[in-house]
């Protein structure tokens, strides 16, 4: 729904003031809430109210006590309006929240629908208000933590399921679905469920057995949830190529012939791509003579860090790339306040993120700590690779996210 509320002019930075509290930190862009500068009551006809409403979809109004604007006539006509108190208890009150949280506009109750698409655990106002408590006790930096509330996206199972394979080029006879099946908790049994529910008719295996069944004039299809760094997408390959490091674990199965992988003609299917992962990717399957393998990204849902740079070559070097990001919950339209708030709640996340991934790290068994320099671990303070995703999916949360989405933080 859509909401509007007049307002005297002279009021109208305080009642901007009081949603940018309670409403989401979007609240302006999004069209859910509307705001109508009056410079004198409007006490006969409604004309203009109407026809704005008419434009932008809007079937409730807010009328705060004695401003004016022909109530009567409005419900006339069919809108919904609420006589609300004055514009004092709406601006340094409760009841503007209260209201938003009638029809679902504050900000914690988008947080909460977003999080009931989480299919792991249930995530409540008290969960909620209890990891806002650590940031408190951090330092009054519990702001942050709600900021990174309403940045924060679960991606639904519907939508996860139709970027997958929603236009007609997957489809086709003889279909080969291919995916990761690597430890439950990961992708591959929510991704496989979610093909065979789609794809009734297609083979669906685990990827290795998946490219032996494909060829000319199948083309394979290999599915996964999310494409954010490459790394794990370029870690299954090296395995089914059969050059992953010794002292790494294969991703999958190694292909009895590893020439297969470069023969098949293949598709690679993602959810949501993030650019960065994107050029990582492109770049290993052209130096790694994959000519064969094609990216489609066409109906996935894209996150752009790669920020200020119009166009990026398959041939850009992974340290090129990381030199480009900009970590996307930090961005300049996520909706921070000001520059100097935006750079203290990064040095926050990042002094978090880092102690986070270090303690991370520290319970890992037979871990090659050698391969994890302070430098590098600096770098994914803010997730892998620094590119401070705020993303997750019903089935799993990526390393991609910022640390400090952590289900705890160490206070020291």
């Amino acid at each position: 729904m859509a909401l509007l509320i007049p307002v005297m002019r002279e009021n109208y930075a305080s009642l901007v003031g009081a949603l940018n509290t309670f409403a989401r930190h979007d609240w302006a862009v999004r069209g859910q809430i509307h705001l109508f500068p009056l410079d004198q009551p409007l006490a006969q006809g409604a004309n203009e109210l109407t026809s704005f409403c008419q434009s932008n979809n809007i079937k409730t109004i807010l009328v705060p006590q004695r401003v004016h604007c022909d109530s009567e006539t409005l419900r006339d006509a069919g809108y919904d309006v609420l006589l609300g108190p004055n514009i004092l208890e709406l601006t340094q009150g409760f009841k503007l929240r209260e209201y938003l949280r009638e029809y679902g506009l504050d900000w914690r109750s988008e947080v909460l629908a977003n999080l009931g698409n989480y299919g792991l655990g249930k995530v409540g106002e008290a969960e909620m208000d209890s990891w806002l408590g650590q940031f408190e006790r951090l330092g009054n930096h519990k702001p942050v933590g709600e900021h990174l509330l309403q940045l924060l996206e679960v991606v639904s199972l519907a939508d996860l399921g139709e970027a997958l394979c929603a236009d007609s080029d997957f489809y086709g006879t003889d279909l080969v679905v291919g995916f990761n099946n690597d430890k439950w908790g990961k992708s591959w049994g929510t991704v496989s469920n979610l093909m065979r529910k789609k794809c009734a008719s297609a083979s669906i295996l685990p990827i290795t057995e998946a490219i032996q069944v494909g060829g000319h004039p199948k083309v394979l299809k290999l599915v996964e949830d999310g494409l954010f760094s490459g790394t794990e997408i370029r870690a299954i390959l090296d395995s089914l190529r059969g050059t992953r490091p010794p002292n790494r674990t294969p991703k999958v199965p190694q292909l009895p012939d590893p020439v297969m992988l470069s023969q098949a003609p293949t598709e690679l299917r993602f959810s949501v791509v993030c650019d960065f992962g994107e050029a990582v990717l492109r770049e290993y399957l052209s130096s790694s003579s994959l000519a064969n393998i094609q990216v489609s990204v066409s109906t996935s849902k894209k996150i752009r860090v790669l920020l200020g740079v119009d166009s990026v070559e398959n041939s850009d070097s992974k340290d090129r790339l990381l030199a480009r990001v900009v970590p996307h919950a930090f961005q300049d339209d996520k909706g921070w306040k000001d520059s100097p708030k935006k750079l203290r709640a990064k040095v926050f996340c990042e002094q978090i993120g880092e102690q986070l991934w270090k303690n991370y790290l520290n319970t890992k068994e037979n871990f090659d700590h050698q391969a994890w320099p302070e430098e590098r671990i600096k770098r994914c303070a803010l997730g892998m690779d620094g590119l401070g995703l705020t993303l997750a999916f019903p089935h799993s949360v990526p390393k991609l996210l910022c640390h400090c989405f952590g289900p705890k933080v160490k206070l020291s």
